[in-house]
């Protein structure tokens, strides 16, 4: 929107300056060349903020909607309104769908609706994707999968992503492997996987090393570090941290659900 405004901003700028030195060499009044140059750069600018308002207007309704998926009274009518929106987008500008499942994900997925943001994010068309959207919708796409415990799945989507990527979203993937690798019972290769990476200043990425520290320790049958894991990072991302360990099952998902039943709220 920044680079939008201050892009509309030049162009008036420069045709109101092309215009006035054009004018200058015309047989006009020089008093009137001043009027007619701004009226024309004013009315440009005007053409481009109408464009501008039309283009931004679905950006603004989605993320009215996404505020709305959070609270419980309206979260069933605000999925249906985006579940219209989205189905308007995609007949008209395919693009613009994409931008808006992209966006919608992180809002449905806080709000607890896996399923829709993994249908949303399946009916998006390899083919249509930019190589950053591809990057960012198989990387969501692969978080959602492990929700439903598609291991597989998942796996399949981080495939699809030409590695490595950019660094922010590197260490993501990377967390995610070694998790799939400490479900599977491959603890030391998920150990190995994680290396030095330093999740000190990402306290979500932190909290994704203490999931697959649990299940590295459980795996390796010593349960009271996995718990000492399981109670930290309860009290770092709260309940829902803890339920990430529940799914996709692994060998710390038992001691998860044990806690949550025996130790409730006791969040951070």
């Amino acid at each position: 929107m920044l680079r939008s405004f201050i892009g509309s901003v030049l162009t008036v700028l420069v045709i109101g300056t092309g215009v006035f030195f054009g004018l200058r060499a015309t047989t006009m009044p020089p008093d009137e060349i001043p009027g007619l140059a701004a009226a024309i750069g004013g009315l440009t600018g005007l053409v481009l903020l109408l464009s501008s308002v039309r283009r931004m207007r679905h950006i603004r309704g989605l993320s009215v909607l996404c505020q709305r998926l959070q609270e419980d009274d309206a979260r069933e009518e605000a999925l249906r309104s985006l579940g219209r929106t989205l189905r308007r987008a995609r007949r008209s500008d395919p693009q613009r769908h994409i931008a808006l499942v992209l966006m919608a994900t992180g809002p449905l997925t806080q709000a607890g609706l896996w399923g829709e943001a993994r249908d949303a994010l399946r009916s998006l068309e390899d083919e249509m994707l930019t190589a950053p959207q591809s990057v960012l919708r198989n990387q969501a796409l692969a978080t959602c999968e492990l929700q439903f415990d598609d291991v597989d799945a998942a796996l399949h989507a981080i495939d699809k992503i030409g590695r490595p990527t950019e660094p922010s979203i590197e260490v993501w993937l990377v967390a995610m492997e070694a998790l799939i690798m400490a479900v599977r019972g491959k603890h030391e290769q998920a150990l190995a996987h994680l290396g030095a990476q330093d999740p000190a200043d990402n306290p979500s990425l932190k909290a994704s090393h203490r999931l697959v520290h649990a299940h590295i320790y459980a795996a390796r049958g010593d349960e009271e570090a996995a718990v000492q894991e399981l109670r930290e990072l309860r009290q770092e991302a709260g309940e829902q941290g803890l339920r990430h360990v529940i799914r996709p099952r692994g060998p710390a998902s038992a001691l998860a659900e044990q806690l949550l039943v025996e130790e409730p709220d006791q969040s951070g």
